[in-house]
């Protein structure tokens, strides 16, 4: 059989497919990825065929290859990225491509990454089954609807599908869910601890009045939402095409330590990343990090997600490591080895820990790390950082002030993730609940069976 997917154009979208690809072709299928032409050449180098399709962006040179968002104050991009880019140009761009390519390829099944919507569209245009690889968390309707449901219907006006206002075309045929079970909205955004820190920011005339607006109108649509799922808890539920499976094969983790973490001190070790688009937009809080936890007595390692000059720091103690760029093959060996990681709360990245039983401190500037760090508050699996330094994002959920961030901050919240044993079980115990999802596969198994349905009319 012959699988197409589709994906976002940047490491934190293409990372979580790429097992799922690799698996289908260990079966004995061909797989293709298409995704934008600036980007084909790391789906070469991962081993799988590259379609190019879509809008020519990298999300690795955001600011180069989008240069509209360098006029976007950061607390709006995300924001701006979901409406223009996710919701607008991309499916917009992917969709007449994969008109074009499909009937020369001929897949029997579309498999479209997180945020790339014109795959599933153009699947449904086509008349072929589609799957979503949802590495997020798993939709619930009404959240689905209130995000993309007017964006979405527009675009499927524009190509003559029929309407869906109950987003019931999403998931038609299967969708993978590579989130642990347990991580729902409802969970994550009723919480009584989210409520009371909104509501003091939205008291605070420390906080810019913009944000107080979002706050407000977040607390209003939290309301909104309880109703809705006392009144249709069907919303919530989980939808017989819904499938949870793993999107990373843990086997291959090294048991041995990296020969230079063996030549490092003989204690805890702390690792932070801040990915391949922040790293660069964000320098100074690797700076904060280094001072807060330099002098104590873990082993600190920073890679700079290939985006700043390591060599800026110069010379360091010997429980500190800076590197530009680490590759998941070596992430792959230093992991087992780390028993704390501090990240900027992208999806990617908090999993790679959570796959291992490791805590974590969260940093969420952008995007959908807000949700992400909600989820795991939710979870336990994280310290909570003092309320001076949250802001709220365009969404009305906390989000870091990094100019409030302080080294005090980071090495305060660091070593209570290390100290308190309860951090550390909290994440075992999303550790085992994630082994129990269905592997890779079995994934395989089900996409077989979903590409021989008839397409629905």
């Amino acid at each position: 059989m012959r699988f197409l997917f589709t994906c976002i154009p940047g490491l934190g979208h293409f990372n979580p497919v790429a097992p799922l690809a690799h698996a289908l072709k260990a079966a004995g299928h061909e797989v293709a990825i298409a995704t934008a032409p600036i980007f084909g050449e790391t789906v070469t180098r991962a081993g799988l065929e590259f379609i190019p399709a879509g809008l020519d962006w990298d999300e690795r040179r955001l600011l180069e290859t989008v240069p509209e968002l360098r006029s976007v104050m950061k607390i709006y991009r995300g924001e701006w990225m979901m409406k223009n880019i996710f919701l607008d140009r991309s499916p917009r761009r992917m969709i007449p491509d994969l008109l074009r390519v499909v009937p020369d390829w001929q897949p029997d099944m579309i498999v479209a990454g997180s945020f790339e919507y014109g795959g599933p569209l153009a699947a449904e245009k086509l008349g072929i089954p589609y799957a979503n690889a949802n590495y997020t968390v798993r939709w619930n309707r009404w959240i689905l609807k209130l995000a993309v449901g007017r964006a979405l219907a527009k675009v499927r006006r524009e190509i003559g599908l029929p309407a869906d206002p109950e987003m019931e075309a999403y998931g038609r045929y299967l969708d993978l869910c590579f989130a642990p079970p347990s991580w729902t909205f409802e969970h994550a955004l009723l919480r009584p601890a989210l409520t009371r820190l909104v509501r003091s920011k939205v008291l605070s005339a420390d906080v810019p009045l913009q944000q107080r607006m979002w706050g407000i109108r977040a607390l209003l649509l939290q309301k909104i939402f309880a109703r809705a799922q006392r009144k249709h808890p069907e919303q919530a539920a989980i939808r017989p095409t819904t499938h949870f499976i793993a999107d990373a094969d843990q086997t291959t983790d090294s048991s041995e330590a990296p020969a230079w973490l063996q030549a490092m001190p003989h204690q805890q070790t702390v690792f932070v990343s801040l990915g391949t688009v922040l790293s660069a937009e964000y320098p100074d809080i690797f700076d904060k990090i280094l001072a807060g936890l330099s002098d104590k007595p873990v082993n600190l390692i920073m890679t700079m997600g290939g985006r700043d000059d390591s060599a800026r720091f110069g010379p360091q103690p010997s429980n500190v490591r800076i590197v530009p760029f680490m590759t998941q093959e070596e992430l792959r060996e230093l992991l087992p080895h780390v028993d704390l990681c501090i990240n900027h709360a992208g999806y990617s990245s908090m999993m790679e820990a959570l796959l291992r039983g490791i805590p974590l401190v969260l940093l969420p500037l952008v995007s959908d790390a807000p949700m992400n760090t909600q989820m795991c508050l939710s979870s336990g699996v994280m310290p909570n950082l003092p309320p001076e330094v949250w802001g709220l994002s365009p969404k009305g959920l906390p989000i870091i002030r990094a100019e409030r961030l302080t080294p005090a901050i980071i090495r305060d919240a660091a070593m209570q993730a290390l100290q308190d044993p309860t951090y550390r079980n909290a994440a075992r115990a999303l550790q085992t609940e994630l082994a129990g999802r269905e592997s890779l596969d079995e994934a395989v198994i089900l996409l077989e069976r979903a590409a021989r349905q008839k397409p629905h009319r």
